[in-house]
């Protein structure tokens, strides 16, 4: 067991109480959600519905399949964050968990409401092929399945607000400080803030970018649009953009990185046209977004927000770049130093690293101080031997 003892997620206590609250977090929100959908699809297959139908319960199905998938991947903000002992990752952790309570304190889709209006045909022996057996299968599943959303939502804030706080005492573990290890020189630490905070920005980028393109999965069905070719352009071009981002950072390559903020910049234009396009107001039963139009407007508000703060941070890499700092590299006429091969990540090695370097030079120092106490005592015997012989 001492490679636990050893393991970053069970170094201290807070973090070993940080990763044990978002795993069980996440096991007991991904159970509840699972019940959630295991009963509404048992309501689905009573009713043989048409095209809009169809497209609403798939769209409800995708968002409980992302509140899954969200718990998923604050694992792993959780374990990157303790591995790296990175502070803006730390702040990744708490933001991320900040947003899935917002999304989970949203008004839950009309799903079961969107049955009243399919055709009834049960399959189920306990409901009766009328009117009154539909009401009764809606009223009997509504009263299964609410009291599993309201346990969700009560979940989510209490594991949010515990987590925050041992986070908050994470923080002082690897704190902002670890940065001033990496280099005397300033640039270079505010590069590598820079670079950090970049990295951590394209996490939760690469989560809602493809959870808007999830969302977009049932076009046609619900008629946002008459083909697929939005959703495969967001999935592809959202995927390639990141990933020409990540390259850049990694290379520090200014030509990439400019390529990258054109192109969020496109991608801003293209969510400002999407969400003005769900908010137009629509007469009842002509409105493809009845169903869909809460979680859409939070993707993609979030979405925005997080491509400008990943915009406004690229630009401070690109200019970075463009004026020859650099952290992950040496270009140019100046001279490497060795500290420089450390991981940006790692900032929190440097307490050690100087700590064990100011011991190294205590101990050399009094080396030193002995071996001239020592050099003085032989130089003054000898000078008593040179005045006895003349004597």
């Amino acid at each position: 067991m001492a490679w636990l003892r050893d393991s970053p997620l069970f170094k201290t206590r807070e973090s070993t109480i940080t990763f044990t609250l978002i795993c069980l977090e996440s096991i007991l929100i991904c159970f509840l959600e699972g019940f959630v959908v295991m009963n509404h699809h048992a309501l689905v297959s009573n009713c043989a519905m048409d095209i809009v139908g169809k497209g609403v319960s798939e769209s409800d199905l995708i968002y409980h399949s992302l509140f899954i998938v969200s718990q998923a991947f604050q694992i792993i903000l959780c374990v990157d964050a303790l591995y790296q002992r990175n502070t803006a990752q730390l702040l990744t952790l708490v933001a991320f968990g900040l947003l899935v309570v917002g999304r989970h304190l949203l008004k839950r889709t009309k799903g079961l409401q969107s049955q009243k209006d399919a055709f009834w045909k049960p399959v189920d022996p306990r409901w009766p092929m009328t009117p009154d057996g539909q009401a009764m299968a809606i009223e009997y599943y509504r009263g299964k399945i609410r009291p599993l959303e309201y346990a969700i939502i009560a979940l989510i804030p209490s594991f949010f607000l515990t987590i925050a706080y041992f986070a908050w005492k994470l923080r002082k573990d690897f704190a902002w400080d670890n940065y001033k290890t990496f280099s005397a020189d300033t640039r270079v630490r505010s590069a590598l803030i820079a670079t950090s905070t970049l990295l951590t920005l394209l996490k939760l980028d690469f989560y809602f970018v493809f959870s808007f393109a999830a969302q977009l999965i049932p076009s046609q069905k619900l008629s946002y649009d008459e083909s697929i070719v939005e959703t495969i352009l967001v999935f592809v071009l959202g995927a390639v953009g990141l990933l020409l981002a990540v390259i850049a950072t990694y290379r520090e390559n200014k030509y990439m990185m400019g390529t990258f903020i054109v192109a969020a910049l496109g991608a801003i234009g293209y969510l400002i046209f999407r969400l003005s396009r769900i908010c137009i107001p629509r007469p009842a039963g002509e409105d493809p977004y009845e169903f869909t139009r809460n979680f859409l407007i939070f993707t993609v508000a979030v979405t925005m927000l997080l491509i400008l703060l990943t915009i406004g941070v690229a630009i401070k890499c690109f200019m970075n770049f463009r004026n020859e700092v650099f952290v992950f590299s040496q270009k140019g006429d100046k001279k490497k130093d060795d500290r420089y091969s450390l991981s940006i990540d790692q900032g929190s090695l440097g307490h050690d690293h100087y700590a064990e370097s100011d011991g190294e030079h205590l101990n050399m120092s009094k080396i030193a101080l002995e071996q001239n106490q020592t050099a003085a005592g032989d130089n003054k015997r000898r000078d008593q031997v040179d005045m006895f012989a003349v004597n």
